[in-house]
C-alpha cells in the first residue's frame, strides 16, 4: 500500500532530517499486493477519474466548475495495490499553450505541499520547461518521505483540475535518470522514483503551508538535501527563494484559491471495495463551498494543532489525507503479530479524543481501531475508516489524524494568510 507523505518541516520534528521532506507511520504492504487495474468508479489508463457515485461526508453530490472528482481504489496497475490513498486526475499543459496530458492516480495529500509526478507518465516529446537556480544552471530537487525519497528536475507547467487553472507554476519532475542523485539526497532513504515504488502516478501536496521547504531551503547560507543546481551530471545544493519552490497549487488558481475541502461519505465497518468522494475548491467562495457549522481549529507554521489522547497532550498532532491510517500510541491495544506497526485488537475497540486549534477551539472525535488482519482478509476492499498503526514509540507528541479521519466528512483545509468566511489561514475546519 502507498505509505505516509508528509514533509518533515511541516511536522517539526526536532530531529534534523537532511532532506525536504519525511513522514513517520508505519507502511504495510496488503496481503496479495500484487498490481491490479483500476477499480470501478476508479480512473482508466490516462484518462479522467470518472464523475459518477460522487457523494459529500453530508450526503450531497457537489458539482461545479470548482469541483474534482476523487477516489480510493486499488491504484494504478503496475503500482502493487493501495489502501486508504485518495486519487485525483490532474492537467499539465505546456506554459501558454494547448500542449497538454492528463495524468490519473495523482495521490491528494494535506500533510506536504507541491505537485511531483512521475517523469515516465509522460509522452515522449511532451517537455515542460525548466526554471533555472540562481546559479543560472538547471534547478533540481530531493524531496524526502519517512520511507524514501524521490529525485528529479522542477519543471514548469500551466495545472489545470476541475475547471481551474494554476499558470506556469514549478512542480517536481520525479525521474531516477536525472543526473546523478547526489549523496545528501541517497542517503535519506530508498528511492521512490517509479511507478512501482511511489505507489501512484505523482503526488499533489495541499497543506495549509504553501512552499513545499520555505524558508529552510531559502536560507543563503545552503542547507543540504533540498534544492539543487545541476550541471550536467553532477549537482549541488543551492538556496531557492519561496516564490520559486514548488508549492501547493492551490494558491495559484485565479479564483477559489482560499483553501479546498475534501468530502467523502461514511462507509461500511468493515470497509469498501471503492469510495468516491470530492475535492473542491475554496472555501466560502461558492454555494459548494459554505463553511456552515465547521470547527475551525487553527494550525501552527508546521500545520500542528493539539490531540488530547488518554491523558496526553499531543502538541504536534495533524490531519494529513497522505497518510494512509490514523496513526497514534496507544500500548493497551494490540499490534499485529507480523511486526508490521498496525493495531491488530481482537474486537473493535472504540475511542475518543478532542482536538484543539491555537485559536483555542476544541472538538470532540469519536473513532475506532479494528483488527486490521481482518480488514484486509475481507478481500479487495481498499477504504477503511477504523485502520490504524502505531505511530512511533520514540514519540509522545504527535497523533497523526490520516485518511480514515476523512471519511464521512468534510475537512476544510484553510491556507496560510489566505481570508476566508472562517477567519485567515492556516487552518483545519471540520
Amino acid at each position: 500500500m502507498t505509505p505516509k507523505r508528509t514533509s518533515w518541516w511541516l511536522l517539526a520534528i526536532p530531529i534534523v532530517v537532511l532532506a525536504c521532506g519525511s513522514s513517520n507511520s508505519a507502511g504495510k504492504q496488503s496481503p496479495g499486493g500484487d498490481a491490479g487495474s483500476s477499480e470501478e468508479g476508479g480512473a482508466g489508463e490516462g484518462g479522467a477519474l470518472e464523475e459518477g457515485g460522487m457523494t459529500g461526508g453530508d450526503g450531497s453530490s457537489p458539482s461545479g466548475n470548482n469541483v474534482a472528482p476523487l477516489v480510493v481504489d486499488n491504484g494504478p496497475a503496475g503500482a502493487g495495490g493501495s489502501v486508504d490513498v485518495s486519487f485525483i486526475s490532474v492537467t499539465l499543459c505546456i506554459p501558454g499553450t494547448t500542449t497538454c496530458q492528463t495524468i490519473d492516480h495523482v495521490s491528494v495529500d494535506t500533510g506536504s505541499s507541491g505537485l511531483r509526478i512521475l517523469a515516465s507518465e509522460l509522452p515522449s516529446g511532451f517537455t515542460l520547461p525548466q526554471p533555472n537556480a540562481t546559479t543560472g544552471s538547471p534547478l533540481g530537487e530531493c524531496f524526502t518521505f519517512d520511507d524514501g525519497f524521490t529525485w528529479g528536475s522542477v519543471r514548469s507547467a500551466d495545472v489545470k483540475i476541475a475547471g481551474e487553472i494554476a499558470a506556469k507554476i514549478p512542480l517536481q519532475l520525479i525521474d531516477p535518470n536525472y543526473a546523478t542523485v547526489p549523496s545528501d539526497c541517497s542517503s535519506t532513504g530508498s528511492p521512490e522514483n517509479t511507478l512501482a515504488d511511489f505507489g501512484a502516478k505523482g503526488i499533489i501536496g495541499i497543506n495549509q503551508i504553501i512552499p513545499d521547504c520555505g524558508s529552510y531551503c531559502a536560507d543563503t547560507t545552503v542547507q543540504p538535501g533540498g534544492y539543487y543546481s545541476c550541471t550536467g551530471t553532477t549537482c549541488a545544493d543551492v538556496a531557492v527563494a519561496i516564490s520559486a519552490q514548488v508549492s501547493n497549487p492551490i494558491a495559484f488558481f485565479a479564483s477559489d484559491s482560499n483553501g479546498a475541502v475534501l468530502e467523502f461519505p461514511a462507509i461500511p465497518a468493515t470497509g469498501a471495495k471503492t469510495l468516491a468522494g470530492s475535492l473542491i475548491f475554496g472555501i466560502g467562495t461558492a454555494s459548494n463551498n459554505a463553511l456552515g457549522s465547521a470547527s475551525v481549529q487553527t494550525v501552527d507554521e508546521y500545520g500542528n494543532f493539539t490531540t488530547i489522547f488518554n491523558g496526553q497532550t499531543l502538541t504536534t498532532s495533524y490531519i494529513d489525507s497522505g497518510t494512509n491510517s490514523l496513526s497514534f500510541n496507544d500500548s493497551a491495544i494490540a499490534q499485529c503479530s507480523d511486526g508490521s506497526g498496525y493495531f491488530c485488537p481482537t474486537s473493535t475497540v472504540n475511542l475518543t479524543a478532542e482536538n484543539k486549534g491555537l485559536n483555542g477551539v476544541t472538538a470532540m472525535v469519536s473513532f475506532s481501531v479494528a483488527n486490521t488482519d481482518t480488514l484486509f482478509g475481507n478481500g479487495s476492499d481498499t477504504a477503511f475508516d477504523d485502520l490504524a498503526t502505531v505511530y512511533g514509540t520514540s514519540d509522545s507528541t504527535t497523533f497523526a489524524w490520516g485518511f480514515p479521519f476523512f471519511i464521512g466528512r468534510n475537512v476544510y483545509i484553510g491556507l496560510d494568510g489566505a481570508m476566508t468566511t472562517g477567519g485567515k489561514g492556516p487552518y483545519v475546519a471540520y
